[in-house]
């Protein structure tokens, strides 16, 4: 009887993977730069699904005024926030890396200090709550995507 719980677990695993995969087509392909989306007449990025999703550029520039210049061929838009409900009820991780967590840091006006502070500082990845979510979406709502994740 186990193999056959073992081998359910694993289709109901599979399942569940194709199914997160459907529902996170929006997040984008790739991503760019803000350097190379403010070089832009009207900024694009490829989602998972063939669309393009069309980011403000009054948002890109508004982001890029609140963040030191380094940032600006480091950051990668669109900042795409995964939901994780493991974590806790509003609970969200940053796909992306120490660039974008900064950025957001920064512009929410948690952290304060430089790229490297902040670097040595982090015992893990931030966990970002709905709250500072609404917040982000409420000023750069083109800019911020959120998707689904499983538990690592």
């Amino acid at each position: 009887m186990a193999p056959f719980l073992l081998d359910q677990d694993g289709f109901f695993d599979v399942m569940l993977q194709n199914e997160l995969r459907k529902l996170n087509t929006h997040l984008p392909k790739n991503r760019k730069t803000i350097s190379e989306l403010l070089a832009e007449d009207q900024p694009t990025v490829s989602t998972v699904g063939g669309e393009k999703v069309s980011m403000k550029k009054t948002e890109v520039e508004a982001l890029s005024a609140k963040l030191p210049d380094l940032l600006r061929d480091k950051v990668r838009l669109p900042i795409v926030l995964l939901r994780r409900r493991e974590l806790g009820p509003g609970a969200f991780v940053l796909l992306g890396d120490d660039y974008e967590e900064f950025a957001l840091s920064k512009v929410l006006g948690e952290y304060d200090g430089t790229l490297t502070d902040f670097r040595r500082s982090r015992e893990s990845a931030t966990v970002f709550y709905k709250p500072q979510v609404s917040e982000l979406m409420r000023r750069f709502h083109s800019l911020i995507v959120v998707g689904f994740g499983l538990s690592e």
